[in-house]
């Protein structure tokens, strides 16, 4: 197919994908073109551009300050207990990514394969190397997070706080290891440049942390600043997304071009490169967040990962003593405000849309569904006071330095959230005393995108001191392609299903794209002092005929504690409908006659009570709240069979 061909065929797809948008096609085909002649270029002359930096660069790390373990507040003294534990794991090869559990790789690293299934990837010139295997189980994601580093943050940790050279040692062994499996350029660990990027603000952290106690070896140090040059080179050479759209992976990208700029001031190509990601941020921080604080990609766990990378890269420039704008700060701020208003009493995030367990600095291999270290670290960086009532995260010692967690540590509880509704995100909290509930009514995301939706319209969670009814979360990408269509589909949510449809159709063969289809009102957002009520509809199920749509009202009596759910199907015919709720792990559900369940955890008791409904059953689902974990859970599905209009409704009510 000739290149004119291919431009019309692709401007026709992206009409149909994104409306009729002449000048925002016409730049984006143009930037289209740019990449692929960029692309040749690149394979014609990858050594040049990228590979072989002009003059070798010094590395200059963020120093990090940590006492001696014996000198840690008594509060971190566990937390660094666990470290050390992991970086004992560490030092024997031992890893836990993804869902993996404890795994052994061997004397030697192989950092090409996929440990969970077995595949190898080829060491050949990145370009070539395929990545999304849907006909196996192979998970590119998995040598992605063991290249990334994270390891090496816990072993730095580890050597700082108790002293101890082994760790130092394994931390220098990995680095050798993966500079000589990985020339600049080949395999799947240059596939991906957000990946390059997040591997380099690992290494340029882990080594700041080191150094305060033990230097690299001046050679080892020489060839990973060489490396580092490369880093950004590749990441600014093949930079993700286009006009049409910038996700979370760009974001990495200029995050990483900027911790890099930073770090390696000697190069000459550094000024240009943090000129550029300074302007890319300040604009994508208002594109990628809109204007009431929630991250465009329709996904809270996605929103906390920007959050994260939004954090790194104004902790890197207010440093360098170039901070950010004021108007980046503001936008910081109103992310963290959506982080505390949704956070549940225990700590957890709801996990609406996708769940990747992403991170930049993490404590360790933990990944629970929390956004309270993200809350400590922007409040540290920003100078605010504390957002929640839990003990200060690690992170923030181990990030920033322990004199930075004292600090936090000694401020204030900052006042409830003002907020309760984020209408252009698309979320809103229903608070009363001792419940808690986060509601779902937003698109799909990314500009119509969708790749990182659920079928979720008007789904919650519920917390009751702890959590209740939840998402049943993501599981897995690409390696099942069965169960990742399973966990963002409508069933796999707290909603009314009609007929087993999707509210937002997607494809098997398109894993990162659910265009938007639903078209959705929130009606109704009342507080008072006695009760909360949340009103809204969509007609995501009317499309394969004659046209339907749900409105679900959700009430919480603020006093009592009861929330009732109402769903009611307006329009005509006879259709399947089935009211879904998934509980969270560690309940136990059983029918109380053909109308309620009760539910309990231990002392506490619930009784959800139904009607509208001719049959209701108690079944065995799953939620995974961990990117490569699933643990089992009961599903409570309420279906009736009904000439429109017709509904079904809810009763939960806390008992003893």
């Amino acid at each position: 197919m000739s290149t004119s061909r291919r431009a019309i065929t692709w401007g026709v797809s992206a009409v149909r994908r994104y409306g009729f948008r002449p000048t925002l096609i016409a730049a984006a085909l143009a930037h289209r073109l740019r990449e692929r002649r960029r692309r040749t270029q690149l394979r014609e002359h990858y050594a040049t551009i990228v590979a072989s930096p002009p003059m070798a660069a010094a590395l200059r790390c963020p120093s990090v300050e940590l006492p001696a373990a014996a000198q840690l507040p008594a509060q971190l003294r566990p937390a660094a207990e666990a470290l050390r534990s992991e970086a004992e794991a560490v030092l024997q090869h031992r890893v836990e990514f993804l869902g993996s559990g404890l795994v052994e790789l061997g004397p030697q690293i192989d950092w090409h394969r996929d440990f969970k299934s077995g595949y190898r990837w080829p060491a050949i010139f990145y370009q070539d190397v395929e990545v999304t295997r849907l006909d196996d189980d192979s998970d590119a994601k998995v040598p992605w997070e063991l290249s990334r580093g994270h390891q090496l943050l816990t072993l730095a940790r580890a050597a700082r706080l108790y002293e101890e050279e082994r760790f130092a040692a394994e931390l220098e062994a990995q680095l050798e290891s993966w500079l000589d499996a990985n020339p600049p350029g080949y395999g799947i660990n240059w596939v991906t440049p957000m990946e390059v990027a997040i591997r380099a603000v690992n290494w340029i952290w882990a080594i700041g942390t080191l150094e305060g106690w033990r230097p690299l070896a001046p050679a080892l140090r020489a060839r990973v600043a060489g490396s580092l040059q490369a880093h950004a080179r590749h990441i600014a050479s093949n930079l993700e997304g286009s006009p049409l759209l910038r996700g979370n992976h760009y974001l990495a990208d200029v995050m990483g071009m900027l911790v890099l700029a930073l770090a390696l001031p000697d190069d000459p190509a550094a000024g240009g490169w943090e000129r550029f990601a300074r302007r890319a941020l300040e604009r994508e921080i208002h594109q990628q967040v809109h204007d009431d604080g929630v991250g465009f990609e329709a996904s809270l766990p996605y929103h906390g990962l920007s959050l994260e990378m939004f954090l790194v890269a104004w902790l890197v420039a207010h440093r360098s003593g170039r901070p950010l704008s004021e108007r980046y700060r503001q936008r910081l701020e109103d992310m963290l405000e959506v982080s505390r208003a949704v956070r549940h009493p225990d700590g957890r995030s709801p996990v609406f849309g996708d769940q990747d367990s992403g991170r930049i600095l993490p404590a360790g291999f933990a990944r629970p569904p929390t956004q309270d270290n993200l809350l400590d670290l922007g409040s540290a960086c920003l100078g605010l006071d504390r957002w929640h009532e839990a003990p200060v995260h690690e992170e923030v010692a181990w990030t920033l330095g322990v004199d930075a967690w004292g600090i936090l540590a000694q401020r204030p509880l900052q006042p409830r959230p003002v907020r309760t509704s984020f209408p252009q995100g698309g979320l809103y909290v229903l608070d009363g005393e001792g419940v808690h509930i986060v509601v779902r009514w937003g698109g799909v995301g990314q500009n119509g995108n969708g790749g990182h939706a659920h079928n979720d319209l008007s789904s919650y969670e519920l917390s009751l001191r702890q959590p209740l009814i939840v998402d049943s979360g993501t599981y897995l990408y690409t390696a099942d392609i069965t169960a990742r269509d399973a966990f963002r589909s409508a069933a796999a949510h707290n909603v009314m299903v009609v007929d087993g449809l999707e509210m937002h159709p997607f494809r098997a063969d398109e894993p990162f794209r659910m265009p938007a289809c639903a078209r959705f009102q929130v009606e109704e957002f009342s507080e008072a002092s006695d009760e909360v009520a949340l009103t809204g509809s969509h007609d995501g199920f009317g499309h394969g005929g004659a046209p339907l749509r749900v409105r679900r009202r959700i009430v919480l009596d603020r006093t009592g504690g009861t929330v009732e759910v109402s769903d009611q199907v307006v329009g005509e015919g006879e259709h399947r409908l089935e009211s879904l709720i998934h509980l969270a792990p560690g309940w136990e559900a059983e029918t109380a006659g053909s109308d309620a369940v009760l539910v309990r955890r231990g002392e506490q008791e619930v009784e959800i009570s139904f009607a509208g409904h001719q049959a209701l059953t108690v079944e065995p689902g799953w939620v995974s709240s961990e990117y490569g974990r699933r643990d089992p859970a009961p599903r409570l599905r309420a279906v009736a069979g009904a000439d429109l209009p017709a509904g079904i409704t809810y009763r939960i009510d806390p008992r003893a």
